[in-house]
């Protein structure tokens, strides 16, 4: 609930982040992503290193093939790019695939915060 809190609060910095979801025991899969688009939001020098870690997660914790994994990767790598919405587009479409139920609405609601009025498309 902390880190949730955290995550939601535009105010809350990077390190605090880090700090609560060191004291978690585990961090899901969901949550990491969510930790990961708010440090994007925060830390965007940091990103890189923090979407290739989440999405070697996912390649191994869904088992991904080497198709859906390259997709994955570029889906991040879009989404600190030029191309933020398409990013949003795959990953969402990926994660639902995979089981991640709350992918989509996390990189959805990260996508209105930054200002896109097309984010309802997604869902579409």
């Amino acid at each position: 609930m902390r880190l949730q809190r955290a995550i939601a609060n535009p105010n809350t910095s990077a390190t605090l982040i880090h700090a609560i979801a060191r004291e978690l025991p585990t961090v899901g899969l969901e949550d990491a992503l969510a930790i990961a688009l708010a440090l994007l939001e925060r830390e965007p020098g940091c990103f890189p290193r923090t979407g290739a870690r989440w999405g070697a997660r996912l390649v191994l914790e869904r088992r991904l093939e080497l198709d859906d994994a390259q997709l994955a990767f570029a889906a991040l790598a879009a989404l600190d790019g030029r191309q933020p919405r398409a990013g949003v587009e795959a990953l969402a479409e990926l994660t639902g695939a995979v089981g991640l139920r709350d992918g989509e609405r996390l990189l959805v609601a990260w996508l209105e915060r930054r200002g896109d009025e097309r984010s309802s498309d997604v869902r579409a």
